[in-house]
């Protein structure tokens, strides 16, 4: 008998030594595969390495910035202690994350290593979806306190391996207290004081519920109870995560459960505070290898402060603003480190340069340059890369002297009255890079302002920008010539300006030390000089109303002289102005400016800033736009075919209706459109048309479009216009 032979039905498997590959695998093949296409592109090379750059940045300020709370934490965590676990009370802390739901995840898996590393390797992060009832909850947080420490341990020994694959054996549906209670006795308690040398000291065992106003209060009053009938054997710690304020975990629990609970809490950094620091830090900064224009970098704060709160939305609206900026353009390799702009430079191809020539900012550049010079700029590559070198050189000295002055503007006008320009860096910056910011009018009241402050303010505001001033004045690489790119014609006339930069923060420098000399060493006494009263005419006329008061209008009339520290002080803000005027000037009036800067806002928007709505409306009514197919092209806007999807279909019909729509007339125009060559009874008493029309109905009810009337039963109420 054959092995395919038999007498019932079945399925006859045939081993060929195949194996199904690992998913690892597979994404690796794809992530080859991506590679392949772009990894030899020049412009893929640079946006890798700057974004890995940023990347590492952003670890890194995450850290410091959340490594004191989270510390703080974990020392709480260590030094709880459990005489009160006698009186079933659990400890635990109230973390308030702000509302920023995005972030949360990056500061819990930070919260979470740290605790595995310092305290405990049994930790249970439980969140409300997982958590609909007080079963699941109980099974969530018991299976992750068992399982999740064995990668972690290590010490085995033949006790220890029977017990986990005891504990292995466990389904999930059977993980309760009692069985937590049973599993920690056997690893912890019950051993020998042999086979106790070798294992680690009694472990807490700690529950974090990340999202606290998302759980179900009766779950969580249930769950607090049940833990603290545990407590006294368990060293069990609670962590919440609470999103607004204090006062939702009182709200949330009664007195009976309260009372169970001995909360500290911690107060984490709200995220405009991490938005400014993430911002200030890294990408408003001379040394950051990607910069966003006025508008792109208004769009995305606007973003974050009108819709979300997300830090990690934001970074993320950055990444897509590179991706775009460097997308297919070998010229955007110039967006890079000061260091590698030679080399960079050197890569370019001949249609490279060309595109860099039809850059709009290279036109005035070029206006400034003699006959002589443009014809080689145009027809002398070499001469070109050299330029191109020297201005992309002066650029960066640009980006240098300007976030140094937008940050010496914000030391400056931060503590006056009415934040004419803001408090902070981001709302400056905002301000700088679109206009002329001298030219405005609240930067002269500033300026106004700051000629009125007194000796002590004045100097202490100096120091400040001292301290500022001190860490940007750092040794700049020299402006050198590029290797093999001979000057020809001896065409070395090129225009530049060599006053920002490392030079421009060493002057502005020593003028600030003369200036403070002067300030603090000057006398703040005015003197008066009093006009004396030399028209003796008339003088004892009786009765002259006039001459008298005109005499004594003389009489008290002076001349005052300013003090020698108004002076000073007038020359410093007209320094300051001089200063600003030359520091802060627009990205747009640099040469080649488009290649460090992304502006193309319009292309980003739309997809940085959703819009369900036109979506929806999109789709529903052209559906073409979406599926691409020619079943579903439209000769007109208003027009129906039979082949468009039902839910379009109703939709369109929908449309035409009141605020009241007859759902047996609907019917019948959605079956007229189907079947038009039938007659009426048979389309609308079809099964399989009344089928179509409910689901259709159904998904338009779920979009949000209608709702059941209460007022007739037979019809729907439209609830769009």
């Amino acid at each position: 008998m054959e092995s395919t032979v038999s007498v019932s039905k079945g399925v006859f498997l045939f081993p060929n030594g195949f194996k199904k590959g690992k998913s690892v695998n597979r994404k690796k093949s794809q992530q080859v595969l991506f590679e392949k296409i772009f990894m030899k592109e020049l412009w893929y090379k640079t946006y890798t390495a700057n974004w890995n750059l940023i990347e590492t940045e952003l670890q890194n300020l995450h850290n410091s910035t959340f490594s004191l709370l989270l510390n703080d934490v974990v020392s709480h965590i260590k030094n709880c202690g459990h005489e009160s676990a006698s009186l079933g009370v659990i400890p635990s802390a109230t973390l308030l994350t702000g509302v920023s739901q995005p972030d949360h995840v990056s500061q819990f898996t930070s919260l979470i290593n740290i605790i595995r590393e310092e305290v405990t390797p049994h930790v249970a992060l439980v969140n409300s979806q997982d958590a609909a009832t007080i079963k699941h909850l109980v099974e969530n947080a018991v299976w992750q306190l068992i399982n999740g420490s064995q990668a972690l341990d290590t010490t085995y020994d033949e006790d220890e391996e029977e017990n986990d694959c005891t504990m292995k054996k466990i389904k999930k549906n059977q993980c309760t207290m009692k069985t937590l209670k049973n599993w920690y006795h056997s690893k912890y308690l019950s051993r020998s004081p042999t086979k106790q040398r070798g294992l680690p000291s009694v472990k807490t065992l700690v529950i974090i519920i990340p999202d606290f106003e998302s759980f179900n209060c009766n779950v969580l009053q249930d769950f607090v109870m049940i833990v603290s009938s545990y407590v006294s054997t368990l060293p069990i710690v609670f962590v919440f995560g609470v999103a607004t304020s204090v006062s939702a975990l009182h709200k949330s629990f009664p007195y009976h459960v309260s009372s169970k609970l001995l909360i500290k809490v911690f107060h984490s950094h709200s995220s405009p505070v991490y938005m400014n620091q993430v911002l200030e830090d890294i990408f408003l900064t001379h040394t950051s290898p990607f910069h966003l224009s006025g508008k792109a970098f208004e769009l995305l704060t606007d973003v974050f402060l009108f819709y979300d709160f997300s830090v990690t939305g934001l970074i993320q609206s950055i990444k897509y603003c590179m991706m775009e900026h460097f997308y297919g353009d070998n010229i955007k390799a110039l967006c890079c480190q000061r260091e590698m702009l030679e080399e960079v430079i050197m890569d370019l191809s001949s249609d490279d340069l060309e595109n860099i020539r039809h850059l709009m900012s290279f036109r005035p550049f070029l206006e400034q340059q003699d006959c002589r010079t443009k014809i080689s700029l145009f027809e002398d590559d070499d001469y070109f890369r050299d330029a191109l070198y020297r201005q992309m050189i002066k650029l960066h000295d640009y980006l240098h002297s300007f976030y140094m002055c937008v940050r010496l503007l914000n030391i400056l006008v931060k503590d006056l009255p009415k934040n004419m320009l803001g408090r902070s860096v981001r709302e400056i910056y905002t301000r700088c890079a679109v206009e002329w910011i001298t030219d405005t009018q609240p930067f002269k009241e500033c300026m106004q302002l700051i000629n009125f402050q007194s000796q002590v303010k004045l100097v202490e505001t100096v120091k400040n920008a001292l301290k500022l001033i001190n860490s940007y004045t750092q040794s700049a690489s020299p402006v050198k010539p590029l290797r093999s790119s001979p000057m020809k014609n001896n065409v070395n006339n090129i225009c530049l300006n060599n006053d920002l930069g490392d030079s421009f923060a060493k002057t502005l420098r020593v003028h600030l030390l003369t200036f403070l000399r002067q300030i603090e060493n000057a006398n703040t006494e005015a003197t008066t000089n009093v006009i004396p009263e030399t028209d003796s005419i008339n003088e004892n006329v009786p009765g002259n109303r006039y001459k008298l008061k005109e005499k004594l209008l003389k009489a008290t009339r002076v001349d005052k002289v300013q003090s020698e520290f108004e002076m000073v002080r007038c020359r410093f803000v007209s320094y300051l102005e001089e200063v600003f005027h030359k520091g802060l000037q627009p990205a747009h009036t640099q040469t080649f400016y488009e290649i460090l800067f992304f502006s193309e806002v319009s292309n980003v928007k739309k997809h940085i800033i959703g819009s369900p709505r036109g979506a929806v409306h999109t789709a529903l009514s052209n559906p073409v736009h979406y599926l691409q197919c020619s079943c579903c092209y439209l000769p007109a806007s208003d027009s129906v075919i039979d082949t468009l999807p039902d839910v379009c279909l109703a939709y369109k019909l929908h449309r035409e209706c009141g605020k009241h729509i007859n759902l047996y007339d609907w019917l019948q125009a959605f079956a007229a459109v189907i079947r038009p060559d039938d007659e009426d009874e048979q389309r609308h008493q079809d099964p399989n048309i009344q089928l179509r029309f409910t689901r259709a109905v159904a998904e338009l009810q779920f979009l949000g479009f209608i709702k059941s009337s209460k007022r007739k039963t037979d019809h729907v109420m439209r609830l769009t216009w």
